[in-house]
């Protein structure tokens, strides 16, 4: 874990004021002692330092309770300008609706373009035949699911293609022409 990675992995930043009353969650507690564990492989705590800081780390209830955890292990700096990966996030927000509305509606019409063409073959037998349609439904159906279900770990990976996307068109506006 980079050190600058640290205070963006939690889920508001510590280092802002606005976010130091917010509810610490159980994911923020696990960065934290991530952290104090590196820090301890790096040699920068020792044994005891480690065994106060971590436990510390498992009581804090508020997010500001972990910056003076951390804060002489890595360099603080500003905190990011939230407007930026507030957009970012809302970007990535819309993205992740519109590929979860295509799924479903791929889904949508896979399940209902095959019942259509087996009521249709049904008809035409007089009988009721198997009912195949499940097959591509459930396959579609996964996708659909799938997307649903990582919701977070998919928004999150739209977030880093939108930066990256953003680094590389800085580099190539900041490249001599």
């Amino acid at each position: 874990m980079a050190a600058a990675d640290v205070w963006l992995t939690f889920s508001a930043d510590p280092r802002e004021s606005a976010s130091a009353d917010l509810k610490a969650s159980d994911a923020d507690r696990d960065v934290a002692a991530a952290a104090l564990r590196e820090a301890y492989a790096d040699g920068r705590l020792t044994r005891d330092e480690y065994d106060d800081r971590s436990s510390t780390a498992l009581g804090v209830r508020s997010i500001g309770g972990f910056l003076p955890l951390l804060v002489d292990l890595f360099p603080s700096g500003p905190a990011p300008v939230p407007a930026v990966s507030t957009q970012l996030r809302s970007e990535a927000l819309v993205t992740y609706r519109r590929d979860l509305r295509d799924a479903r509606n791929g889904w949508l019409f896979v399940s209902g373009l095959c019942t259509a063409i087996w009521a249709a073959t049904s008809a035409a037998a007089g009988e009721l035949l198997f009912f195949w349609p499940v097959f591509p439904s459930l396959g579609v159906g996964i996708g659909y699911a799938s997307t649903r279900l990582n919701a977070e770990s998919r928004i999150e990976a739209i977030e880093d293609k939108l930066a990256e996307s953003r680094r590389a068109r800085r580099r190539d506006d900041d490249s001599p022409s």
